[in-house]
Parts: structure tokens; sequence; C-alpha cells
């Protein structure tokens, strides 16, 4: 078994935990998707949603018989059996006859390209005819899913890359390659910028200057969101330019999701609001989302109860997505914790019963939580179990200002009374009269006298 195949197939518990969502429409879903990203969101939802189980392999089936992956084709078939059994139908079963002329065309294929390409070195050919054949090459092992080889094909190319077009498709080609790979290669995360110089022929080739920032902006948005780097994620996701067209690696829907999510769990509301709310670019990519930005200005407003309650509800669309699923119940975890703390930072006290009503939890709940968060020092505070309040361990500065001005008036109202009292004295013709052979420390009213 290849190291691609074992990649796809190594179902974790998570991905075998079953989630019901009898409303899900696949064909809708998956209609943004091309290739191998197609296939493995296909398998992945059909995986763990026994509601579109059947329709999910059958089209995955269907997309890897339009391919040449045989390995997984052969893998995909003995899963849906074993979830499906006769239920999957014969059309959709093992077809033997395929597989054997598939491969045959297979091997005499990857033999007449690797002839090609070693053909054009022997020759000394042009770069641009060596650049050709590795092309043609690379689009082969990638339809077939040997994409630990397209990588090393990808490289070699920048050998013969001279050109701004020749030197932006191997870039390009090793970011895409990398998503496909399911981001193994760290070096996605490297922003290469792009001189003016790049952009002349990138209209005719390549589409605008904005889809190739939007690709790149993207292999490493998902990079960061694979390794929970959330507030990362959020920037490059809210940085994606809407011209995106990438269905061989993302859908602009997934944009809005992944981005607004992430930026939840790691951005402060003000970030949030000029982040996503006021950006006219992200706006665009949550309009195709229902729903979305309202929770977002639900949340930035405040009303934490409305927004947790559609997060509750989007909750099965993330455990049916290929890459937010095992993040799920973190990044529900950092949005509510973020917004608790958000929430008691102006109050030096707060009832939890309250909190709890804000929140739409138990009263237990929220108490275990502020527990959590104390604990961990993310709350600076303490819990009165008596009065059953939080109380803000922290200053207030709003506290402190009111504090500071009462102090200064009430010096200014003392001095005021005094130099009344001095010139009330002094108009009638009255001096004051000081003891200082006593000590000043033992020193009364009655030391004062009035002449």
């Amino acid at each position: 078994m290849s190291e691609e195949k074992k990649r796809f197939n190594g179902s974790s518990k998570e991905e075998k935990t079953e989630v019901h969502h009898g409303t899900f429409n696949l064909l809708d879903y998956i209609k943004d998707y091309r290739g191998h990203t197609k296939i493995r969101r296909l398998v992945f939802i059909g995986r763990r949603c026994p509601d579109v189980r059947l329709a999910a392999f059958r089209g995955a089936l269907s997309e890897l018989k339009k391919g040449r992956n045989l390995d997984l084709y052969t893998s995909t078939v003995s899963e849906a059996r074993e979830l499906l059994g006769e239920r999957l139908g014969e059309k959709w079963g093992y077809d033997k006859e395929w597989y054997e002329s598939s491969r045959r065309e297979y091997h005499q294929e990857e033999s007449a390209l690797d002839s090609k390409v070693a053909a054009h070195r022997r020759e000394e050919d042009s770069n641009e005819e060596i650049l050709e054949a590795l092309k043609k090459h690379i689009e082969f092992l990638l339809e077939s899913g040997s994409f630990r080889e397209a990588q090393m094909k990808i490289r070699e190319t920048s050998d013969y890359a001279r050109t701004v077009d020749q030197k932006l498709y191997t870039r390009l080609a090793e970011v895409e390659n990398a998503v496909q790979m399911d981001l193994n290669d760290s070096r996605v995360t490297l922003h290469i910028p792009l001189p003016q110089a790049w952009s002349r022929r990138l209209e005719m080739e390549f589409g605008s200057k904005k889809k190739v920032q939007a690709k790149i902006r993207v292999a490493s948005g998902l990079y960061s969101l694979k390794h929970s780097n959330f507030e990362t994620a959020a920037r490059e996701f809210a940085m994606v330019p809407f011209e995106l067209d990438s269905p061989r690696m993302i859908s602009k829907r997934d944009v809005a999701l992944y981005g607004t999510l992430c930026a939840m769990a790691s951005f402060r509301r003000a970030q949030l609001q000029a982040n996503l709310l006021r950006s006219g670019e992200f706006n665009k990519f949550m309009a195709l989302v229902p729903g979305l930005t309202e929770m977002v200005q639900m949340f930035v407003q405040c009303k934490f109860r409305a927004a947790f309650e559609f997060l509750e509800k989007l909750k099965p669309d993330i455990q049916l997505d290929y890459y937010l699923a095992r993040h799920q119940k973190k990044l529900y975890e950092k949005i509510q914790e973020l917004a608790i703390v958000q929430y008691f930072a102006p109050f030096s006290h707060a009832r939890i019963s309250r909190m709890a009503e804000v929140f739409g939890i138990s009263e237990k709940e929220m108490r275990a939580r502020l527990v959590r968060l104390i604990g961990r020092g993310l709350m600076n505070a303490r819990i009165d179990n008596f009065k059953k309040v939080v109380v803000s361990k922290e200053k207030n500065m709003r506290i402190q200002t009111y504090e500071k001005a009462l102090e200064v008036g009430t010096a200014y109202v003392r001095d005021l009374k005094t130099l009344l009292m001095k010139m009330s004295l002094t108009a009638h013709d009255h001096s004051i009269a000081y003891n200082f052979d006593r000590n000043p420390e033992d020193s009364k009213r009655e030391d004062i006298t009035v002449l």
C-alpha cells in the first residue's frame, strides 16, 4: 500500500464517530470540489454520516473510475462493502475488467512519459521542452494519487524554470500538491512575494494575480489549522481574495467557515469587527454561508446565547468537514472561554447565575468553566461560594479612575473651605496661633487658638 493510500485510509477514532445529519444536502455541498479533494471529502462523509453514507460512497467510486488512482479505488470499494454490504449495489462494486484495463494503460502511459522526459534530456533539448514533458508527467502522477512522486517531479521543474510564469508554475504546483498530501510539507507556510514582473502572463496561463495569492493564502491557512494555530489560520483566511478559484483545494464556503471559527477562537471582539465584519472582501465569503455574518455580529454585541445557539446548529456540518471535524471540540471550547473572559473583563464582580443566563447554560456548568479558566490562569479572579459571585483580583481601571476623581474632589473641597475660613478670620481681624511646644503627634484641636 502506498504512503498516500495509508494517509487517505488512516481513519482515526474521530473519523469513525457517527454524525447524524438528516438535512445534509450532499449534492449541493460536494459540487464545489474537484479531483482528489472531492473524493477525500466524500469518503470522509461516508465514514461518519449514516444518513448519506450510500450516496457518498457511490459518488466517491464514480469519481475514482474517472481517474487513475487504482489503489484508492480498491480500498474504497472494500470499505464501502464493509459498511454498506449489498446496499452498495453491483454497479458500484469491484469492477475487475475496468481495473485491469486501467492498470495496463497506467503502466504504458507512465513508461511513455518517463521515456519522453529522458529523451529530451538526452538530446539536450530546450528547457521549455523538458519542462513541458515534466508538467505532463506531474499531472499524470496527481491523477494517479502518487503525490510523493509528483512532489519530486515538481522540484525537478525548478532546474528548468527560467521565466516568470515557469517559476510561478513550480511554486503553485508545489503548494497545491502539498494540500493533496494532507499538508505534510511545512514549506507551504513560506509566502513567496509576487513581483510586478511576474504578473505579465498570469492572465493568460494562471488567471489574475489575486487568484495566485489566494492559493498561497489558503494553503498556509490550512497548514496552520491542521496544527491548531487558530490565530494564524484566521489571519490567512481573512486575507484570501474573493477571486479564489481552487476546487482541487477548497471552496469559498470553506474559507468563510474556517476563517470565522478560527477568528472567534482567537480574536477579541474589536478584532472580529475590524478583520471580519468591516472587511469587504471577507464579507463576500461570509455571505455564502447563511447566518454566519449575523452570528459574528451577535458575538461582537455580547449576545452570546444567540451566537452559541447558531454554533450548535452548525455543529453537524463542522463534524462532517474534512479539516474542521478534528478541531471542532477544541474550537468550540476556545470560543466559549474567550467569550467568558471578555464578558467578565469590565466587571469587578458578577453573579454566576447571571453569567449562566447570558451564555445559555446551567449555573453548575458556568461555575465549572470559571474554575477551569481561573485554574489555567486565563482569569485573574476568585469564586465566592457563599455569595455565588466571581470576584476580580485585578483593580478595575474604571473604579480606580472614579476613586482618584473622588479623592481629588475631596481634597479640593477641603482646601477651598480652609481658604474661605482664613479669609473670614482675616476680615474679622482674627489671627491663628499654634502651640509649637507640644509634640505634633499629640496635638489636638485645642492647641489652635483664635486671637
